[in-house]
């Protein structure tokens, strides 16, 4: 990335960086959190709710925060988590990268979905509620698509 620009991973702004050293480089986190995205809500019923879906979502980050599923070097991506919060409280997670060549092996994957599966999910009793948590990995690529476009 030296000379080019790459992307803030809090706010996306693009950032040049130097083509000199890498002393004159900020550190970027290899995973940032960028987005949640709430595409189903919680329904009426499970309206008390809310403030704990909102913390579980918020659990899950620190999760998927807390593991080194991608090496620190290489080029920037988005990591894409769409998460479904079933009746009863069961979840359902799938996994999108992007760039798809930047997929972390079979070990990562399953120790990122250990990892969401050991957090436990609020009992609802309404229909899904649907959400995407959206991470920048070493920057994020800047080219995010949300799942399904």
């Amino acid at each position: 990335m030296r000379g080019r620009q790459d992307r803030c991973p809090q706010c996306a702004t693009p950032v040049p960086v130097p083509a000199n050293s890498s002393e004159d480089i900020p550190e970027v986190p290899v995973v940032a959190r960028w987005a949640t995205l709430v595409k189903t809500p919680l329904s009426e019923i499970d309206d008390q709710l809310r403030p704990e879906f909102d913390r579980y979502l918020d659990a899950l980050v620190v999760e998927v925060l807390r593991l080194n599923v991608f090496s620190p070097g290489g080029p920037g991506a988005d990591l894409i988590i769409p998460v479904t919060l079933e009746t009863g409280g069961r979840a359902s997670f799938t996994t999108l990268v992007q760039p798809t060549d930047l997929m972390p092996d079979t070990a990562g994957l399953a120790k990122l979905f250990q990892a969401l599966f050991a957090v436990k999910a609020p009992v609802t009793r309404g229909p899904n509620a649907e959400a995407t948590l959206v991470f920048a990995v070493r920057g994020g690529s800047g080219q995010l698509r949300r799942p399904g476009e």
